[in-house]
């Protein structure tokens, strides 16, 4: 009692002042806020630390995660759509599957940056580059159903990984369509109930795979 009669006492002073009573709360979220901005920047210094890691091992997945943070822009040294393929390019090149893959999905959806896996994919009006790159990316994802990116999740730097059939089998669920010069939709790809089906079956057999937390890096400091 003798607290909510002093809090009560508190709050009545604060309302003088209008804006006392709100100073805890708002203090409190801004540090909140504050904590959450240098967790998220010590997760994203490990992620860097392990790109380099791997660079300096001649591992391809370096380069790889180097081309992708360089496409989803939180390394921003280099720009360029083609020049950001280049480095996709490169790290195929050097044996890394996840590249290869996601480059055989840029043919297919026509994307000038390779790797936007946080969107939907389709043809985007162009049926025939997506043909040609669901050609090449379908023996890839027979070896390798994902592809991996590095996140920083609730300030823990984590190897994501993403099904990439998964960004393939709805669009022979719904079909595609794209509207013309003159506001009219057209039918650009029909649906197909057996191209999906062997699309999600591999997304399907796909789902057990887990992500990857990277705490036991050595320490950034």
């Amino acid at each position: 009692m003798l607290m909510r009669t002093w809090a009560a006492l508190t709050c009545a002073v604060a309302m003088l002042t209008m804006t006392g009573c709100m100073a805890p709360a708002h203090m409190f979220m801004e540090v909140e806020k504050a904590d959450h901005a240098r967790s998220t920047e010590r997760g994203m210094a490990l992620l860097r630390q392990h790109i380099k890691t791997l660079q300096d091992q001649g591992d391809p997945m370096g380069d790889y995660y180097y081309a992708m943070a360089n496409a989803d822009g939180w390394i921003d040294e280099v720009k360029d759509p083609k020049a950001i393929t280049a480095l996709f390019e490169k790290a195929a090149a050097k044996g890394a599957m996840d590249a290869r893959i996601l480059l055989a999905l840029q043919v297919a959806t026509s994307e000038p940056v390779p790797g936007r896996l946080d969107y939907a994919m389709s043809p985007r009006g162009n049926v025939e580059a997506w043909e040609q790159g669901l050609a090449k990316l379908l023996p890839l994802l027979q070896q390798q159903c994902y592809a991996r990116r590095l996140v920083v999740d609730e300030g823990r730097p984590q190897v994501a990984y993403y099904s990439i059939a998964y960004k393939v089998w709805p669009r022979y669920r719904d079909g595609h369509s794209i509207q013309n010069a003159q506001k009219e939709w057209e039918l650009r790809l029909k649906k197909d109930a057996h191209k999906q089906e062997i699309w999600q079956s591999i997304d399907e057999g796909c789902n057990n795979v887990g992500g990857e937390y990277l705490d036991l890096i050595d320490q950034v400091r």
